[in-house]
């Protein structure tokens, strides 16, 4: 039997229909920002992507999970040529695929805690879109079977757990306990006499890689779990920077040393989390032993499982100390007496940008402006040459009470040898090319490298090349080059060949 429909029926409909189409084109906008934003999806439809995921995964995957950005770039290099002789082209070198990555975070670069008063070098890891796209390509290449016994049974056997324990009837939890208890008790009395089994080995090797399996989706959520840490801490300081009012409650409450962070989501996620790996420690550990001795496994996952439990306690412990310096920084920048200069800067700045927007429809981009500025007492020098503070750093725990330490002698040889960790040791180079057109009269790149081997690796190749470009006279044709990197990998390069016939000063 059919109903006529009004106008008013259709019009309802059309803006049902209109609503729906709307949420589909916000739906659609939030993952085509998804696209191009996320460092999985950025990672994943590079040019390069199956290289990049191959290299991620070989050099920062597993057990190393962090790498020095010099260590990252030299070993790119070294799995480079193997890959451009697969097929795949990556003209360019180690650090350039890692500057790269670092600026389409890909990568997170962080710089290691201060040891002994000496900065930490940086570091980078893999972020947590990448860890989410290594994994996924792994799981593409390497399908975990879908239809398990052991899966189906992770399923029930929790979604019963959850059921009984979030019911709000006392009596319907007395009776799933005591069902639980009578089933515990029929597979005690079993064992007793001797009729219970072990599981077969099959179905034992099956749940030993089900538990690798959600195990491995873990590293990628403490590393989003950092990320949410650090993106609340950036948050509390922008609240701290915007408010002026003398009786600010938040800032009463950092001041006492209330932890918003231990009370954000991801704060209790990971104290929930450390706590319980803390309390199930020792046990957990007997059962990894005891399932290695009983359960076989592929080299491959015995050792996984092995890395288990270490790998997420250091994860864990890491991500408690930073959590913790993160709340030490941002009550020192309450209670440091410096809150109302930076609140002041913050709005200065803001009155430069209103201006400047102001400004902007009158006044051409290249427009010059006569503008002389006083200068201070202090004198201008390059930025270059400035030390910026940490105040997270180590430095700034230690007890007030303290002794100073004496200041150590550092010898030249010392300095000498920091210097050439970030700088090319231009005074070598020069003295090696002497050295050989005293020699023989002349010398090229690759003489002078075959008598002194590149002890900076490609930096010397480079120290070189700029000498000759300088001081040499192009030949017009080619010369092989041979190094070896700081691995200890020979390296060959063909170079515009330059002739020195005189000593370079």
């Amino acid at each position: 039997m059919g109903t006529a429909s009004t106008p008013g029926d259709a019009a309802v409909s059309r803006q049902s229909a209109g609503h729906g189409s709307g949420r589909r084109g916000q739906a659609a906008r939030s993952v085509r920002a998804l696209l191009q934003e996320h460092p999985a999806w950025v990672l994943l439809r590079s040019r390069n992507a199956a290289a990049a995921v191959v290299l991620l995964d070989r050099n920062l995957g597993a057990s190393r999970r962090r790498l020095p950005v010099e260590q990252l770039a030299d070993r790119i290099d070294d799995d480079l040529p193997e890959l451009r002789r697969a097929g795949f082209e990556l003209p360019y070198s180690g650090y350039f695929y890692v500057s790269e990555w670092i600026d389409e975070g890909v990568l997170v670069r962080r710089r290691a805690a201060q040891v002994a008063g000496e900065p930490g070098t940086e570091t980078v890891e893999l972020s947590d879109g990448a860890l989410l796209a290594v994994r996924f390509v792994s799981r593409l290449s390497r399908p975990h079977p879908a239809v398990t016994p052991s899966r189906l049974s992770t399923i029930l056997d929790g979604l019963h757990t959850l059921a009984s324990d979030a019911d709000p009837d006392p009596e319907t939890r007395l009776a799933s306990l005591l069902e639980q208890r009578a089933a515990l008790d029929a597979r005690i009395e079993r064992a007793r006499r001797g009729d219970s089994d072990p599981l077969p080995p099959e179905s034992a090797a099956e749940r030993a890689r089900e538990i690798l399996a959600l195990a491995g989706d873990i590293p990628a959520d403490l590393a989003r779990v950092r990320t949410d840490l650090e993106r609340t801490d950036r948050e509390l300081r922008r609240r701290l920077l915007e408010s002026d009012g003398s009786r600010d409650t938040f800032l009463d409450d950092i001041y006492r040393g209330v932890d918003h962070l231990a009370e954000s989501e991801a704060g209790r996620g990971l104290v929930a989390f450390r706590d319980l790996l803390r309390q199930t420690e020792h046990t957990a550990q007997d059962d990894v032993g005891r399932v290695l001795d009983t359960v076989h496994l592929a080299p491959a996952e015995a050792s996984a499982l092995r890395r288990l439990l270490p790998t997420l306690q250091d994860a864990a412990d890491e991500l408690t100390d930073t959590m913790a310096g993160l709340r030490r920084a941002l009550q020192r920048m309450v209670r440091s007496g410096e809150l109302p200069a930076e609140r002041a800067l913050r709005r200065l700045l803001g009155q430069a940008q209103d201006a400047a927007l102001a400004a902007a429809p009158d006044v051409a981009p290249g427009a010059e402006m006569r503008l002389r500025l006083p200068l201070g007492t202090v004198a201008p020098r390059s930025v270059g040459g400035l030390q910026p503070h940490n105040p997270g750093g180590e430095d700034a725990e230690a007890p007030p009470a303290a002794p100073t330490p004496p200041p150590r002698i550092v010898s030249l040889s010392a300095l000498r040898a920091m210097a050439r960790d970030s700088e090319i040791d231009v005074d070598e180079l020069r003295g090696h090319v002497n050295e050989r057109v005293a020699a023989v009269g002349r010398a090229t790149v690759a003489s002078v490298l075959a008598a002194h081997p590149a002890t900076q690796g490609a930096a010397s190749v480079v120290g070189l090349l700029t000498l000759a470009e300088q001081n040499g006279v192009a030949t017009g044709k080619n010369e092989d080059v041979n190094w070896r990197s700081s691995r200890g990998v020979v390296r060959r390069a063909v170079l515009p060949q330059h002739q020195f016939e005189e000593h370079v000063p």
